[in-house]
């Protein structure tokens, strides 16, 4: 019976990097990522290909709703095929609610059998988030058998503290009875030892009650797709600064990819509310920015990534 591992957590809460040290730990092991992005251009599965692990990327459409059918396709091939895990990085606004009624369906379930529900957030996550993503987020907390923060060593000592309590009040704003205490993980992801992993993957997962929310995920979150140049890294930290600080691009969750500048020198691009990142990626040949988030106003965003 093939385990089905679902690495869930809202936009650019760090499941990639999780992942990415995740498969070090499952070495030995046959192991298959799904990748599922928001958008038609799958970024993250080019970063966790690095690790020799076979990628399917599902980057055209939500697997929890127009997706659905592809990703039962996708598990129950995976299963024929003969792997002893599957590990599943859905995007950061999937509904997991709908994660257990794919696991139910009888082409996954002749051969699969769900494994473990791993929650990742961001320690700082932001507070001011909107009706949908808070619920997309609860969704996600009442299935984790581990919640795990990310960047904790970045933010102030009391902070990931402050942000379980967040957490707590956001499950109880949605229904949810559940308080999350020891199941909590708050380590320097540098610091995660054997043992840790072995935790994890033993964590299980979640079946609470809360209030549900329906929604159309490509009606209520957007994504553009753009591919301009810069003139040099200080300008495209310029225009991204300005992508994230500036309302007038909509609602931005993130932004990630790769654009290059009039030197034909690339740059890998990762950005949320709270961090900018822009690093020198000399092996890129050609790439694109993709923008997630509400109400996006995308003439104005193809004019700041123009040339």
């Amino acid at each position: 019976m093939t385990k089905v591992d679902l690495i869930t957590g809202f936009l650019g809460a760090g499941k990639t990097t999780f992942i990415h040290l995740l498969l070090r730990h499952l070495r030995g092991q046959k192991v298959l990522v799904i990748e599922n992005e928001f958008g038609s251009i799958g970024v993250d599965a080019k970063f966790l290909r690095e690790d020799g692990c076979p990628i399917e990327d599902l980057s055209v459409m939500c697997m929890c709703c127009r997706g659905r059918g592809k990703f039962i396709a996708m598990l129950a091939d995976a299963a024929a095929r003969g792997y002893d895990r599957v590990i599943v990085e859905p995007s950061g606004i999937y509904d997991v609610d709908e994660f257990f009624g794919v696991m139910n369906e009888p082409a996954v379930k002749a051969g699969c059998a769900i494994g473990n529900v791993l929650a990742i957030v961001d320690a700082d996550a932001p507070r001011d988030v909107s009706m949908e993503t808070g619920y997309l987020m609860v969704t996600q907390l009442l299935a984790a058998g581990a919640v795990i923060l990310s960047k904790a060593q970045l933010a102030e000592p009391e902070t990931p503290v402050q942000t379980v309590a967040w957490l707590n009040d956001l499950i109880r704003a949605y229904g949810g009875t559940r308080v999350l205490a020891g199941e909590v993980c708050a380590k320097d992801w540098s610091g995660l030892t054997e043992a840790d992993f072995d935790r994890f993957m033993a964590c299980g997962h979640r079946r609470d009650p809360h209030s549900h929310l329906a929604m159309d995920h490509g009606e209520i979150y957007d994504s553009c797709i753009l591919a301009g140049i810069c003139r040099d890294e200080a300008d495209l930290r310029k225009r991204l600064a300005a992508l994230m600080a500036d309302g007038q691009y909509g609602d931005i969750l993130r932004a990630k990819g790769h654009l290059r500048d009039g030197e034909k020198r690339w740059y890998e691009v990762n950005c949320t509310r709270r961090e900018l990142s822009v690093e020198p990626a000399p092996n890129v040949k050609r790439g694109v920015l993709v923008v997630i988030g509400q109400r996006l106003n995308s003439a104005a965003l193809e004019g700041l990534f123009g040339a």
